[in-house]
């Protein structure tokens, strides 16, 4: 693999050693305002470089740490130590774009959708699929119930994340774990509850259970809610009883609700929804969007709950969706984050060391946050370049991978070559 040089930090390579820990090298001395030689986390603003660069965390980046950070990206066959969109700069262009598409096609891609600043930059379809075409999320489907809780929030229906579920379900309220279970256990992830796959995971099985709600608030808890992370579709089904009986004042199942507090104000038009054989549509995996649809999802999300003026849901609650979990912090509140430290759904699936990313990408953009389902459906959204991007698919043992499509739409060309470490899919249902 070629030595890759940031070009926004080469001239650091050029000065004589003492120099490079008395001045900011090239772009980065124009973040130094107060011209002390050092970046506070004030002048860096939301760049996610100085996460990475300072590595003191004393709240500065100095030129010193500058040095450091390019030393890493100098060494022959390590991956870019810039995140995209702070370096060169990578601002993805159309030339990104196709490779990123190109390798989804590959893939048995449905489609690739980006946009960058309000406006859809690129849209393209492969194999025999086009705009109308309506794809099953799968478990990208989870993104949608963060949301929605903080909508209930805001709407009085719930206290606050930290409610604890044997609040709703009082048959919870003397037992010694689930008692301690609160909704943000349940959207992390972390409630300790059996994932019990055979009666509860996905759509066709045989075994799934008739109501998919009864059966999961009956499954045991083996663990102490709030230490272990464990993937799998228990806890957004108890998140759906929860709802149910909270909305049943109002006459509305969950997906009445969220089709009527978040996804009709901005727009956004479902097509099927998976329901069980009682009714109850499938929290964790039901969703089926055309790409133009769940796009406005992302951007909603992008701009803080705010669609044309109104503030749809309250920029604060929807904040708390994207804070890393103590039991993952590759993971929020229903949303995978790409967080140096978090890990995905397996526990290979981890940040590589040194990496300047997180699981999803592991060359930076550390602000990330995704929707993920299976058939690789993935919806990034990545506030620091103003972007969404979608892709779709719906095929089995599919081999794309996370961290390929993203060094391919978000790097220079002699950058991407990159590593294929998130080949093994985060979700199943």
């Amino acid at each position: 693999m070629k030595t890759v040089l940031i070009p926004a930090l080469v001239l650091l390579l050029t000065l004589p050693a003492p120099a490079q820990t008395e001045a900011l090298p090239g772009r980065l001395s124009l973040l130094d305002r107060d011209g002390d030689n050092r970046i506070s986390q004030e002048e860096a603003g939301d760049r996610p470089f100085f996460r990475i660069a300072d590595r003191n965390s004393d709240g500065f980046v100095t030129a010193g740490e500058a040095a450091q950070l390019m030393k890493r990206a100098a060494t022959p066959g390590a991956p870019p130590t810039i995140p995209p969109g702070e370096a060169a700069p990578l601002a993805p262009d159309a030339t990104a774009f196709t490779r990123a598409a190109d390798y989804s096609a590959e893939h048995n891609g449905r489609a690739v959708l980006i946009m960058k600043g309000g406006e859809v930059v690129f849209e393209r379809y492969d194999n025999g699929f086009d705009a109308e075409t309506s794809t099953h999320l799968h478990s990208a489907t989870k993104g949608f119930w963060g949301p929605v809780i903080a909508a209930m929030i805001e709407d009085g229906l719930i206290d606050s994340f930290d409610e604890p579920a044997a609040k709703t379900l009082t048959e919870w309220a003397v037992h010694p774990r689930k008692s301690q279970i609160t909704l943000r256990h349940l959207l992390t992830l972390s409630a300790g509850l059996v994932q019990d796959v055979n009666n509860l995971q996905g759509h066709k099985r045989d075994t799934l259970a008739p109501d998919l709600y009864a059966h999961a608030i009956g499954v045991a808890a083996l663990r102490e809610p709030g230490v272990n992370f464990q993937y799998g579709p228990s806890c957004y089904y108890v998140l759906g009883e929860i709802m149910k009986r909270k909305l049943a004042g109002k006459e509305q199942t969950p997906l009445e609700y969220l089709k009527q507090r978040i996804l009709d104000p901005i727009g956004v038009t479902t097509g099927e929804w998976v329901h069980d054989a009682s009714g109850n549509p499938h929290i964790p995996n039901g969703a089926h969007l055309q790409a133009r649809e769940w796009v406005k999802f992302g951007q909603w999300l992008l701009q803080g709950g705010e669609w044309e003026g109104k503030q749809v849901v309250r920029k604060d609650l929807l904040d708390e969706l994207v804070v890393p979990s103590e039991a993952n912090p590759g993971h929020g509140l229903a949303l995978w984050l790409n967080h140096p430290e978090g890990q995905g759904s397996q526990s290979f699936q981890v940040t590589a060391e040194g990496s300047p990313g997180g699981w999803i990408f592991q060359g930076g953009a550390t602000d990330l946050f995704a929707a993920l389902g299976a058939g690789k459906c993935r919806m990034y959204v990545i506030p620091s370049l103003d972007m969404v991007a979608l892709r779709m698919g719906d095929t089995e043992r599919d081999r794309f991978s996370d961290d390929t499509f993203l060094r391919l739409l978000l790097t220079a060309p002699e950058a991407a070559g990159g590593r294929s470490d998130s080949t093994h899919s985060p979700e199943k249902g």
